[in-house]
């Protein structure tokens, strides 16, 4: 791991030269966008290995209120079972909400538009499935970068946010909904493909 907490250092001195930036208890990349008056606070989470495609992304984007970007390093930490991680995982971004208590929550994932809506899910030895499909959901201990260890269960029940009137693909969005809205924060997926102008729709609705 310290190889990764070397490289989270390394971008976050580099980010911090340009804008307000931290690294919290669980190894996540915060950076601060100020926006224009009014407006809501909307926090951003991204895979930390799609840092650069996202920071383009918002480069010169216009909205008002502020946008907190989590550049999130789960999916490569390692777990003490050797089981490598197939997705980021819930207690960095739960930690995280309940820090900060956006006003909304944007979870960037592969695909495009936005996704409203996730059927419940589990990963077993066998891979992801359903909630209901054989196979008991995997059980890991996840080490942050920053040394913190903890408890993943690989298992996320289905959550559903109303549709918006965008023009834009909506579908399914990922798993990881579900933290957002058990904390009563409205919550969207928003594809990494085409992300600048889903967000820019986004951000003019908001």
């Amino acid at each position: 791991m310290p190889a990764l907490l070397e490289r989270l250092s390394q971008d976050l001195e580099v980010l911090s030269g340009h804008l307000r930036a931290g690294l919290d208890e669980f190894g996540t990349l915060l950076c601060y966008l100020e926006g224009g008056r009014g407006g809501r606070t909307t926090l951003l989470h991204a895979p930390y290995e799609e840092a650069l495609p996202v920071l383009q992304a918002l480069n010169g984007l216009s909205f008002r209120g502020r946008l907190l970007l989590a550049l999130d390093p789960s999916p490569l930490s390692p777990t003490r079972e050797e089981v490598p991680l197939s997705g980021p995982t819930r207690a960095p971004l739960e930690h995280l909400l309940e820090r900060t208590r956006p006003d909304r929550l944007l979870l960037a994932f592969p695909g495009e538009g936005l996704g409203l809506t996730y059927p419940g899910g589990k990963e077993t030895q066998a891979g992801w499935g359903s909630l209901e499909a054989p196979g008991t959901a995997l059980v890991l201990h996840v080490e942050a970068p920053t040394g913190l260890t903890y408890r993943e269960v690989r298992a996320y029940g289905p959550w559903e946010s109303p549709p918006l009137p965008l023009d834009l693909p909506q579908g399914e969005g990922p798993y990881l909904g579900g933290v957002g809205r058990a904390l009563g924060i409205p919550t969207y997926g928003v594809g990494l493909v085409n992300l600048r102008a889903s967000l820019e729709a986004l951000l003019r609705l908001w």
